[in-house]
């Protein structure tokens, strides 16, 4: 039963994730650190409901969060993402695992593209609306927008999908 109560927490903190990136453009480090923080608690359950996860498979799960976390230090010195997404993708690859981690990449890659999309659509239709820059001078000037991405959307709906995944793979043996 705790399996699944850590499970449901997750997922509260996924769509509380989703909600403050598209309302803020912000991932805190209280959430990021919580989901992360999470896990130790759900592998915890998992051993006490009889269905511990192996070194080897935890090890994993450390492992490709890292490679996550890496890469994603990368994407942003390069100014590519933003420092609430590097820190919420790898602590959702740790519930992904080795198992799952393809298929969240795939979907967070997919939303999170419909999301860059939109905004690409928007600004451009942004673009077309010019106002002057002076009441002498006849010069137009484009509105400036934001073009800041809510990726953490697509992080979430990844972990959604781990979330629901996880739960269907343990649920009959729990509840």
């Amino acid at each position: 039963m705790l399996t699944i109560i850590t499970l449901v927490i997750f997922a509260v903190l996924m769509l509380r994730a989703a909600y403050s990136d598209l309302s803020s453009y912000t991932l805190s480090n209280r959430l990021c650190l919580g989901v992360a923080l999470l896990y130790p608690l759900y592998l915890f359950a998992l051993y006490m409901d009889g269905h511990g996860l192996s070194m080897a498979a935890i090890l994993m799960s450390l492992g490709l969060a890292l490679i996550i976390f890496i890469i994603g230090m990368g994407l942003f010195a390069l100014n590519l993402m933003g420092g609430g997404d590097v820190k919420l993708m790898p602590a959702v690859a740790l519930w992904a695992g080795a198992g799952h981690i393809i298929n969240y990449l795939f979907i967070t890659a997919i939303v999170g593209g419909i999301f860059a999309v939109i905004i690409i659509v928007r600004n451009r239709r942004n673009q077309s609306k010019y106002y002057k820059s002076s009441e002498n001078i006849n010069l137009s000037v484009t509105k400036i927008t934001e073009s800041a991405v809510p990726y953490g959307v697509g992080i979430a709906v990844g972990g959604l999908y781990v979330a629901y995944q996880l739960v269907t793979t343990f649920s009959g043996n729990l509840v």
